[in-house]
């Protein structure tokens, strides 16, 4: 029986975003003949790398995407529907390569899946016409009407981000916000060719049989009938996060026509009060979609899948862009799963949340990683992110400074921000017997 003896994982300088390969290497071949195993974990970005770094570019990270898994790929994972972790599904290279790598299984968050936002359906168990409740393989109701309306925001914000007018800034992130039709199009398009799954907390993943001695734990998003939060939703109102996105998209959308706002834009107007007013109701209007823009942002963090990876005595966690909303579910379990925070506690691997946001490494993980006893092996983090693409100030920045400091505190921290021109990717190693992971040669 062939035996996993040792992990590798490669993470690509893609500028900000994430695009992260981990395989698997077996002591002798499985019955496919391969000694190997791989999973791509995001392929995207949305700002190429800094100056005198490597170029970050889709079309060159998919050559090596193909070279570093001898042209099979086993899994792919995307965490969410975000522009820096799909957009290179959509590059020509990419998709190129994608449809000629030939992923078994393709893994989403459960609101990825392409019939939810239709009807209040269940990813594998249909749910009963106005059933609020949902079996343990299925979402119910409530999740169905968040998935609809996460769909219905991307498509309002682009016709908002397609208006005259609008602060080139600010178009340019509700552009980020949107769905990437060209990329969700190709995982579909791979998903109904082998495999699809759409996942959420405490669901299987589905890898066993294509990757043989990997555990994978699912750990988020929960569904919103597992836990509100995700949704963002108050205690009085159960729909309140979907309430106060249509009222922020209703007001940023304004009672004007995109051609009336584009005469608009065209005709003089002199000082005095009507230029003021109309200076007024611009602010107003971007201020809006602002705010729109910021609920999307938040909303679809929140569905990121947060993965708990094992094999032998190593152990990976990978989530994606999850924000303390997605991570509540699973610190609310510590304080009775001793098992799962031991785990938790004693990873070999961190991905860095959100580039290094600071709302996506929760505070009481964090904890876990200061207490680690010394018999554990030392923790590695890797953070795909580039400074100077969100944040307006210390307090706000990707990433964080503060929390690059506390990472640096508890773990080996290794940035594709560090690497210099001609540097690629990272590439770290260890053996299944227990890390900690190695920079390879």
């Amino acid at each position: 029986m062939s035996t996993v003896e040792r992990v590798r994982v490669r993470m690509y300088q893609v500028g900000f975003g994430d695009c992260f390969l981990v395989s698997l290497e077996y002591d002798q071949p499985l019955p496919d003949g391969r000694a190997e195993r791989h999973i791509l974990i995001d392929y995207g970005s949305t700002r190429s790398a800094r100056k005198d770094r490597a170029k970050g570019q889709m079309k060159d990270v998919a050559p090596l995407i193909d070279e570093h898994t001898h042209g099979q790929l086993d899994v792919v994972v995307l965490t969410h529907r975000h522009k820096d972790h799909l957009f290179g599904f959509s590059d020509d290279a990419g998709a190129a390569t994608l449809r000629r790598l030939r992923p078994k299984l393709i893994l989403r968050p459960w609101t990825e899946d392409p019939g939810l936002p239709a009807k209040a359906d269940g990813p594998a168990v249909a749910i009963a016409a106005g059933t609020e409740s949902a079996g343990p393989d299925s979402v119910g109701v409530a999740s169905a009407r968040f998935a609809r309306s996460l769909s219905e925001a991307q498509e309002a914000t682009g016709r908002l981000a397609a208006r005259p007018g609008l602060h080139a800034g600010l178009k340019e992130a509700a552009e980020e916000q949107l769905k990437n039709a060209d990329a969700v199009a190709l995982l579909d398009e791979l998903a109904a060719q082998q495999a699809g799954k759409y996942l959420f907390a405490g669901c299987d993943a589905g890898t066993a049989s294509l990757v043989p001695g990997l555990e994978v734990t699912v750990l988020g998003p929960a569904t919103v009938e597992q836990d509100a939060r995700v949704a963002k939703q108050a205690k009085e109102h159960a729909e309140y996060w979907m309430t106060a996105l249509r009222a922020s998209l209703h007001e940023a959308a304004g009672p004007t026509t995109s051609a009336r706002t584009d005469a608009e834009s065209r005709v003089p107007v002199g000082p005095g009060p009507v230029r003021w007013l109309i200076g007024r109701l611009g602010e107003q209007k971007t201020h809006s979609v602002t705010r729109l823009v910021r609920k999307l942002d938040d909303a679809l963090n929140n569905t990121s899948l947060i993965l708990l990876l094992e094999v032998g005595g190593l152990s990976m966690l990978f989530p994606g862009d999850a924000q303390i909303e997605d991570w509540q579910f699973t610190l609310d379990q510590l304080a009775d799963d001793s098992e799962l925070k031991a785990k938790l506690a004693g990873i070999d691997l961190y991905k860095v949340g959100h580039h290094g946001s600071r709302n996506a490494t929760p505070r009481s993980l964090h904890a876990l990683w200061a207490d680690r006893p010394d018999t554990l092996p030392p923790l590695t983090a890797l953070m795909s992110t580039r400074p100077d693409v969100h944040g307006e100030s210390e307090a706000t920045a990707v990433p964080r400074a503060t929390l690059v400091t506390a990472l640096e505190q508890v773990a080996t921290l290794i940035s594709t921000d560090d690497l210099e021109q001609g540097q690629a990717f990272v590439e770290i190693v260890a053996e299944t017997t227990g890390g900690p992971f190695r920079r390879a040669p």
